[in-house]
Formats: structure tokens, sequence, C-alpha cells
């Protein structure tokens, strides 16, 4: 959406020539500002997600027998 000073104008050519206009004639630079961006995708349960370690572990005292 373009924007000169704290006016917006509408993302179309036309809003756009306008801004460009409106910024001629006081002056200010004229700012193209993108909507929205990057959504993350959110958990069910809030929380952050866990790596999963899973499966047997070989060696140590289990596998010893005396």
């Amino acid at each position: 959406m373009p924007k000169v000073g704290k006016k917006s104008f509408p993302y179309t050519s036309a809003g756009v020539k306008q801004a460009q206009d409106f910024a001629r004639n006081t002056g200010q630079k004229m700012v193209l500002a993108k909507k929205g961006g990057k959504v993350k995708k959110k958990l069910k349960k809030g929380g952050v997600k866990k790596k999963h370690h899973g499966g047997r572990v070989s060696g140590g005292m289990k596998d010893k027998q005396c």
C-alpha cells in the first residue's frame, strides 16, 4: 500500500500514481509497504515442538550379562 507521510493510497496503478503526484507536490517520500508477511505454523498445544530421539540405545550395563 503506497503511503506518503500518514496518508495511505489504494494498492492499484491509479493509487500509486496519486501517491507519486501527492509526494511530488508535498516534497515527501512515497513508501510502498507490503501487506502481510510470512505466516508461521501454530502448534495445537501452544508449546515448542520437541525433537524425538526415540529408539533403543545399545551399550551400557543392560547389555552386559555377567
